[in-house]
């Protein structure tokens, strides 16, 4: 069992309207993006979908930015394929859908995700790199 605090709630709320179930506010802290992450898994009802499943849904999603990142580099390309409309849309698509795997990882191990973030990048801006 993972000791670590729930995420604090924000003082940020996200709010939800009939139009859109649930906005997330511009600039909102990370506390927020993953609050939000937690609604959006609550109301697709993925809330039961454990740890390794989200992994593993992850690991997916990554292949599948790499595979946008190969179209738009043009690496390897399709014959007779018609090109993506946007590639770099398809791209920011596939970062986010990583992103809020990442974020639900997070929220079910209780990370505070721009709490681990700053102390990592504290670490490594003391290391060097040959």
């Amino acid at each position: 069992m993972n000791d670590t605090p729930p995420i604090a709630p924000s003082e940020t709320p996200i709010e939800a309207t009939d139009a859109v179930p649930i906005a997330l506010p511009l600039g909102a802290p990370m506390a927020v993006f993953q609050q939000y992450i937690e609604r959006l898994e609550t109301m697709h009802g993925w809330t039961e979908v454990d740890l390794v499943h989200n992994c593993f849904l992850m690991g997916e999603e990554v292949g599948e930015l790499f595979k946008a990142i190969r179209k738009l580099l043009k690496v390897y390309p399709q014959t007779g394929a018609p090109p993506p409309a946007d590639p770099t849309a398809d791209v920011a698509d596939e970062l986010v859908d990583v992103l809020n795997y990442l974020l639900a990882i997070a929220n079910r191990l209780h990370i505070d995700v721009e709490a681990a973030f700053r102390a990592k990048n504290a670490k490594n801006q003391q290391r060097t790199w040959g």
